[in-house]
Parts: C-alpha cells; structure tokens; sequence
C-alpha cells in the first residue's frame, strides 16, 4: 500500500455539497449517527444560544486565563498559534465549570454517541480540549493545521463560542473522504505502529470550510480529511470540543 494518502486518493469519494452536512433541525441521534458514518461531519449552526452560551464563554475565560497565569489545574498543549487546555471530564472539580461540564455529559450527547458506536463499549467526551486559536502568522504544515485524519480515530463533538468563518479559522473538512480514510489507516496499522502513521493528506485537497455562528455544533469522525483554518490579523476563533473513544481502539493506541 502506498505509505501516505494524496488529495487525489480522496477526490472521487467526496462532496463539496454544503446541504449534506448541514442540518437545520436536530434529525435524532440515529439520524445524525448514519450522517457522519456516510460523510464523516454533520453540522448543527446555533445549537446552543441564549445564557448557555454567554456562560460557556465565560468559563472559557476562566479556563485560558488560569492557564496563561500559569496557575490552571489542567494540562495544555501549546502550538505556534494555539493553546489547547486539556480537561479530563470525570476529573473536573465538583462545582467547577459546571456548564461547560454538563454539556459534555449532555443527554442528546450521548444518545447519538450510543448510535453511532452501536454497543461498542466506548467513553463519553474522555478529553474535553479548550482551544483560542489566535493569528497565524507562520507556515504551518503539520497537524492541526495541515490536512489529516487521526491516527486515534475518535468521534468529536465540537462548539464554536465565537461566530467563525474562513476569517479567523474555520475548520476545513472533506465530506466522504472518510470512507477512503478508515480503508487507509486500517490497513496501515496492520502492516506498521499506528503511532507511525503518516496522517497527512498530501497536496490539494478539496474540502469545505465549516462556518457557523457561535453556538454552531459539529460531530465528526477523525477518518474525515481536516483541518484548522487560517487566521488573520486581529482574529481568533474561540471553541471546546469532546473526544469519545471506543474502548478497544483507545486500548489497541495505547499499547502500539
């Protein structure tokens, strides 16, 4: 097999169709379960609004302030432009964020997770990542950045709590690629460590970027093509996500 996936592999399989992944409703979790198996994304534009939303925003203050004055309880990842601080839900202080973690536990949350893992044992939003997304202000060719898939596979739940769009960062995605994707990495990771994995998708790439007004929400599956869009001067795009992660396929990474 080749050793590395090229935007030409995925070409035939995806559709730069805006109205298959875009929902105006909420269909029900089985609905939305076969969307993302079918196109690896389904979009929900101002899922949340209202005082939910004015709170989730400032619990992501609280959350990046702490962390930038270095006294936050969370770990965090630090890229050229981003900062990633990164919750353990079941570790979240009694109290603490109690918006922020109630969305993660949510009930519609976990009824679509229950569909699309259909009785594989999995957890629900194990990681909860808090990400301001600032400037770009150099090349950035590796992951988030770049176009890839996951070499975990994970299924994401994924909030913008800024209004975002192709200005200040908005992720990019390749409805359908996912179905080329999951064939790729299975077979790579019979042949080599999964943490070996060339998981960037070479050359052009065709996708869509995912716009939407703060409070949009999107579910995917990390064998779709994506990436982090680029941000321009005085913009950041402000967003929380949650990884679930079928328990065997976290076990099978782990021990790689």
């Amino acid at each position: 097999m080749s050793e590395f996936l090229s935007g030409e592999d995925i070409r035939d399989a995806v559709s730069l169709e805006r109205s298959n992944i875009y929902w105006s409703e909420w269909p029900g979790p089985q609905a939305i379960a076969d969307a993302v198996r079918e196109w690896g994304i389904a979009v929900f534009p101002g899922f949340l609004s209202g005082e939910t939303l004015d709170v989730l925003n400032s619990e992501f203050d609280q959350i990046i302030d702490l962390h930038r004055d270095g006294n936050g309880p969370f770990s965090s990842d630090n890229y050229d432009n981003i900062v990633n601080v990164r919750l353990q839900r079941e570790s979240i202080p009694q109290g603490a964020i109690p918006v922020t973690a109630a969305l993660f536990a949510h009930a519609d949350l976990k009824a679509v997770s229950d569909a699309y893992f259909h009785g594989e044992p999995y957890t629900l939003n194990r990681e909860i990542f808090v990400s301001n997304l600032e400037e770009t202000r150099t090349e950035q060719t590796k992951p988030p950045f770049a176009d890839h898939f996951d070499k975990l596979n994970l299924f994401k739940f994924f909030f913008y709590l800024s209004d975002t769009d192709e200005t200040n960062g908005a992720m990019r995605a390749a409805p359908g690629s996912n179905q080329v994707i999951r064939a790729h990495r299975l077979k790579a990771v019979e042949e080599i460590r999964v943490k070996s994995v060339d998981n960037i998708v070479h050359g052009d790439v065709p996708s869509l970027p995912i716009t939407g007004p703060a409070g949009t929400l999107f579910i995917f599956d990390t064998d779709v093509c994506h990436g982090a869009g680029k941000v321009s001067a005085g913009k950041s795009r402000r967003t929380m996500r949650g990884h679930c992660t079928g328990t065997e396929t976290l076990q099978n990474y782990l021990a790689a």
